[in-house]
C-alpha cells in the first residue's frame, strides 16, 4: 500500500498543496481532478521523487517510497532524448536484453501502443501522439505495479485514449495492479474506484457513483 501523509508544498508565499493524504492500495486506480493550475502536477511529482514536498511523507509498506523498476511513470511533459531514435530511448529504463526488449515491442504488453511503426525514428521526427505513446510505453515496459499517470491521453487521438482507458482497466483488473492519474478525461476516470478533487490546496473525496461531470460541476 502507498500511503501520502500530510504532503505540503508552496513556493514562496503561493501555498500549492496543503496536508494531502491518501492511500493507494493494491488494485486501486485513483483519480485526480481539478482545475489547470490546481497542484496535480506538484502533488504527482512529489510522490514519484521529481519534487521534495516541504514536509509529509510518501510510504511504500510503511517504509519510504523510493521511485523504481516497480513504479511507471508518464509525466504530462516530454521526457524523452530527441538525439535517440524510440527504441534507444526504451533501451535506457528496459531491465532485459535488447532482444527481450524487441519481443516485448512486437507482441508483449506494451504492444498496443503500436510503437513498433516508428521504432527506429528518432525522436525529433516524432509527432506529439507517438511521443506520448512512447512515454507510456517506457513506464510500463518493466511491468511496473504502480502506475503514476500525468494526462497521459493528452496529444492521443480517440483510438488512443480508447486503448489507453481499456489497459487501465486491465491493469487494474487482471493484473493487479495501482494506478494514480490526474486527468481531464472522462472516459479514464471512470475506470477509477476512487475520485479526489484537487482545490484550494486541499483533496476532496468525490461520489463516483453519481454521474462523474455531475459530481465535477458540483464541486468545482
Amino acid at each position: 500500500m502507498i500511503t501520502i501523509k500530510d504532503i505540503s508544498k508552496k513556493y514562496g508565499k503561493h501555498v500549492i498543496l496543503q496536508n494531502i493524504s491518501f492511500d493507494i492500495n493494491p488494485g486501486d486506480c485513483v483519480g485526480i481532478v481539478g482545475a489547470n493550475g490546481s497542484g496535480k502536477t506538484t502533488l504527482l511529482s512529489i510522490i514519484c521523487g521529481v519534487i521534495k514536498a516541504d514536509s509529509g511523507k510518501v510510504l511504500k509498506d510503511e517504509q519510504p517510497f523510493k521511485l523504481n523498476k516497480d513504479t511507471g511513470y508518464v509525466p504530462q511533459e516530454n521526457p524523452l532524448i530527441p538525439e535517440l531514435t524510440a527504441f534507444d530511448n526504451l533501451r535506457l529504463w528496459f531491465h532485459g536484453s535488447k532482444d527481450e526488449l524487441k519481443k516485448e515491442i512486437e507482441s508483449g504488453m506494451i504492444s498496443f501502443l503500436g510503437i513498433n511503426d516508428f521504432i527506429n525514428k528518432p525522436i525529433s521526427k516524432l509527432s506529439g501522439g507517438m511521443k506520448k505513446r512512447l512515454s507510456i510505453a517506457i513506464a510500463l515496459i518493466d511491468k511496473p505495479t504502480l502506475l503514476v499517470m500525468d494526462e497521459p491521453s493528452a496529444a492521443l487521438d480517440i483510438p488512443g485514449k480508447h486503448q489507453i482507458k481499456q489497459y487501465m482497466d486491465y491493469y487494474t483488473k487482471q493484473l493487479k495492479g495501482s494506478i494514480l492519474i490526474a486527468s481531464h478525461d472522462e472516459n479514464e476516470l471512470r475506470v477509477c474506484n476512487k475520485l479526489l478533487l484537487l482545490k484550494n490546496h486541499q483533496l476532496t473525496p468525490l461520489d463516483t457513483d453519481i454521474k462523474l461531470m455531475e459530481s465535477l460541476i458540483e464541486n468545482e
